[in-house]
């Protein structure tokens, strides 16, 4: 069936009030195909309160802009997806512009598109949308193709307002047009004030432009307070539309089948219509042989052995014929019982798989909502982590409840739950994820990589893995990692340990080996006659290697006569032993600082008299709550000392005097950190959580 052409005659307010902050668009496409597919679009924000601003108007147009920008550019989807979505886009960049007039603007929007015969409408807040239809005003209603009486509406707004909510899904309400119809875009305020009445007589009795001059003046009369904004569209047919030309029917030939069956059909009709004669003829030339036969047979009859005659029958009575018809009602109900159980129980199946199915895909949509706010979130200058922590957990949480469904599709679920794990990444600050470093052919060099030690230098970041068996170099912008040692290559063993002097980096490995890497040249530095027991830490400064025996309880220290290598004798560097088991962490600047299992701070200094260290009084002065150190970093070219309290997630800045400066949170959404380093350069604090590297900014 061919759908009929429309033409549409337009009236505003917009003319009458030129300084109004109220936006009345009103898109309708010259181009024919635009037309067909994407219609006529009219959009309407009203400015409700503006108290102490003057971007009502500014921000109201940059809203319904971006509405219709967005209703056109996707030419892919329908009409519904297409409005929805402008809306939703249009609430988003509504609730960022008014986050900063902290409640001194309100807008409330209307829209509507027509398309060919049809009508799609939406609104967000306070104003409506009316049609008047043969002298009555309707309001859309709760589903597609629903007309309700305005004065027995029963539909809610999605939204108190436009950006009052930062995601919000509008309900689009779909209509077919007829000629004669009268679309209405009016301001909440101007319905209150004026009553949805005197919008329909206007409507009724005036052109649109007339209409919206009568109702303007009419407000003003009136005294309403607030936006009186109105758009009236009058619908009628198009008397330009030339209708089809019948092409002529084509002249057919009929079978050659059809010509012979209405052939032998006419012949048999002409013998039929003699069948009296016919009848008569054969009847007296057949009634000897039929007199004869009819008597035969009448013999044989009378051969034939005869049956004993039936007994007579007991009459039914009025109480069995009442209990057959009982049983046979009592059947039936019965069976009408279980075929609507059937029916039922079909229903109810149906009933719940399309829930199953919808609360899915709901689901889904809002999983979509929190990704899409949680990467705005990311994307601001300085990023807002807070917001989208919340926008993250609320993706997880949802997404763990949409995986049990029996609707889920679990390649779509794996796809978001990366996605979402990438977002987490990225609110964590991961600066690099071991475990998923890649060699060229794609594959997972490293499934394992789990480091335990942590330095930096100009060159970049290096971790100790002996989870991959690999010294790693972190660098670059995006961050990337390259292996700088590896176990087995050149007789190296598993990295557990890294230290660094300038440009020159030197590891422990699995076999208690220490080797020095400078450029490409690699070299085991182990010297000759080690007397340790365990390396459970190292240090190297000035060009002496410190080894942390937690074994023995010792310090040992080995000169170097080259700067490279360490074979001197080695020296009991401490004049008092820690406690066996005792030591944890180690560092040298111009003091020792050990950190025991206990969390003690253990600060070791040499006189200039004395070949050996002894214990220099270091008492922690802690601002909140004490701290458990696992770690310490001591660099001489800083000027403060840093201690990791895995279990707590912090990093603690402190005076070499023992004055706490500040304090750092970590992620906690990841595992304990294992190792950290701070660069005061960069202004970065760089921890080891399982395979991945984070940065935390070192605020001052």
């Amino acid at each position: 069936m061919r759908q009929a052409s429309f033409v549409t005659k337009l009236g505003s307010t917009a003319e009458l009030r030129p300084g109004a902050p109220d936006v009345i668009l009103a898109s309708e496409p010259t181009l024919g195909a635009t037309l067909r597919t994407k219609g006529r679009f009219y959009f309407l924000c009203e400015v409700a309160r503006q108290h102490g601003t003057s971007s009502g108007s500014d921000i109201a147009r940059e809203v319904a802009d971006l509405a219709r920008q967005e209703y056109y550019y996707d030419l892919s989807a329908g009409i519904e997806v297409s409005l929805r979505k402008a809306l939703r886009q249009a609430n988003r960049r509504a609730a960022q512009r008014l986050r900063d007039q902290r409640g001194r603007l309100t807008l409330h929007c209307a829209c509507a598109v027509v398309v060919n015969n049809e009508l799609y409408a939406a609104r967000i807040g306070e104003a409506h949308v009316f049609l008047v239809r043969r002298a009555r005003l309707f309001l859309p209603g709760d589903e597609p193709g629903e007309l309700a009486d305005f004065v027995h509406r029963t539909t809610t707004r999605e939204a108190p307002s436009l950006g009052s909510v930062a995601d919000v899904l509008p309900d689009v309400w779909r209509q077919s047009v007829e000629p004669g119809d009268t679309l209405i875009l009016a301001a909440g305020a101007l319905t209150e004030g004026l009553g949805a009445e005197t919008l329909k007589n206007a409507a009724v009795t005036l052109h649109p432009r007339a209409a919206a001059e009568h109702v303007h003046n009419r407000a003003v009369a009136d005294g309403v307070v607030g936006s009186v904004a109105a758009l009236f569209v009058e619908i009628s047919s198009s008397t330009s539309a030339a209708a089809r030309v019948m092409p002529e029917p084509e002249m057919t030939r009929e079978p050659t089948e059809v010509v012979i069956a209405d052939t032998i059909r006419t012949r048999v009709d002409s013998l039929w219509r003699k069948r009296p004669r016919l009848g008569e003829a054969i009847g007296a030339a057949a009634a000897p042989a039929t007199k004869a036969v009819g008597k035969t047979v009448a013999v044989g009859f009378e051969l034939m052995p005869r049956r004993a005659p039936p007994l007579p029958r007991h009459v039914d009575n009025a109480r069995d014929r009442s209990r057959r018809q009982r049983r046979a009602a009592s059947l039936l109900a019965v069976g009408l019982l279980a075929v609507a159980g059937v029916i039922g129980a079909v229903a109810y199946r149906d009933y719940q798989g399309n829930r199953v199915v919808g609360d899915y895909q709901l689901a889904l949509l809002s999983i979509d909502s929190d990704m899409s706010a949680a990467q705005h979130s990311l994307d601001r200058s300085p990023p807002d982590t807070e917001a989208a922590r919340t926008r993250i957990e609320h993706a997880n949480a949802t997404l763990a409840v949409a995986a049990r469904s029996p609707a889920a599709d679990q390649a779509r679920v794996a796809a978001l739950r990366e996605q979402i794990g990438v977002l987490d990444d990225r609110a964590s600050g991961v600066v690099v994820d071991l475990a998923k470093t890649t060699g060229p052919d794609g594959q997972a060099v490293a499934p394992g990589a789990k480091p335990t030690a942590l330095i930096g230098n100009v060159n970049g970041l290096y971790a100790a893995d002996p989870g991959s068996g690999r010294l790693w170099r972190i660098f670059g912008d995006p961050s990337i990692a390259r292996p700088v040692l590896v176990k087995g290559a050149a007789g190296v063993g598993a990295p557990h340990l890294v230290a660094s002097q300038g440009e020159v980096l030197y590891a422990v490995d699995d076999a208690d080996h220490v080797w020095r890497a400078e450029g490409n040249n690699v070299a085991d530095v182990t010297p000759s006659d080690p007397v340790w027991k365990s390396v459970d830490a190292f240090a190297v400064f000035l060009s002496n290697l410190y080894v942390l025996d937690a074994t023995s309880g010792q310090v040992w220290k080995h000169e170097s006569p080259d700067g490279a290598h360490f074979d001197r004798p080695p020296q009991g560097y401490l004049a008092e032993l820690l406690p066996a088991g005792a030591g944890r962490s180690l560092a040298v600047d111009s003091d020792l600082w050990i950190v025991t299992t206990q969390g003690e701070v253990v600060r070791e200094r040499r006189l200039t008299t004395s070949f050996s260290a002894t214990r220099v009084d270091f008492q922690p002065k802690w601002k909140g709550q004490p701290i458990k150190p696992t770690a310490v970093q001591a660099i001489d070219a800083q000027r403060a000392i840093y201690f990791l309290d895995a279990g707590a997630r912090l990093v603690v800045q402190m005076t070499r005097d023992g004055n706490e400066i500040a304090r750092f949170a970590l992620p906690p959404n990841l595992p304990e950190p294992s190792a950290f380093y701070v660069s005061e350069g960069s202004r970065t604090i760089f921890t080891v959580h399982g395979s991945k590297v984070v940065a935390t900014e070192l605020r001052a």
